[in-house]
């Protein structure tokens, strides 16, 4: 039996935080990295993500992150458990996840895809597009 959990926010943007108040922010979402150049090593980037679980689906889960290329590839992979506090008043759960991804090596242009799996079910899937940026002749 599988997670009947609803993806509700999925996106890779240029900073992310959570307030005091657990209000997401959110800014410069983006799909693509403009390069002239591969391989192309992006600074910093957030991998953004909100789930809303039942609150029968309280406690322990693992999460894995999985970046692939064009042909299936893994490129890299992060794992890690994550725990979901049961709600008092028994209405779904939020859980806000930001990934401070930083110095992501991309070695050839296309398309590329953030996986996100929840118990191995694929929960959320991110695409971005690593584009050649023809620069004029000078």
């Amino acid at each position: 039996m599988g997670l009947r959990m609803k993806t509700r926010i999925a996106v890779l943007a240029d900073y992310a935080s959570l307030s005091l108040e657990h209000k997401l922010n959110i800014m410069g979402i983006f799909t693509t990295i403009n390069a002239a150049q591969i391989p192309v090593v992006h600074p910093q980037m957030k991998l953004v993500t909100q789930f809303e679980l039942d609150a029968s689906e309280a406690g322990q889960h693992q999460m894995r992150i999985t970046l692939v290329d064009d042909d299936g590839h893994e490129q890299f992979t992060i794992a890690a458990l994550v725990n979901i506090q049961h709600p008092h008043d028994g209405r779904p759960v939020l859980m806000n996840q930001i990934f401070d991804l930083a110095s992501l090596s991309f070695p050839t242009f296309g398309n590329y895809e953030f996986r996100i799996l929840l118990d191995d079910e694929i929960a959320a899937e991110v695409p971005l597009t690593v584009a050649h940026l023809h620069l004029p002749k000078a």
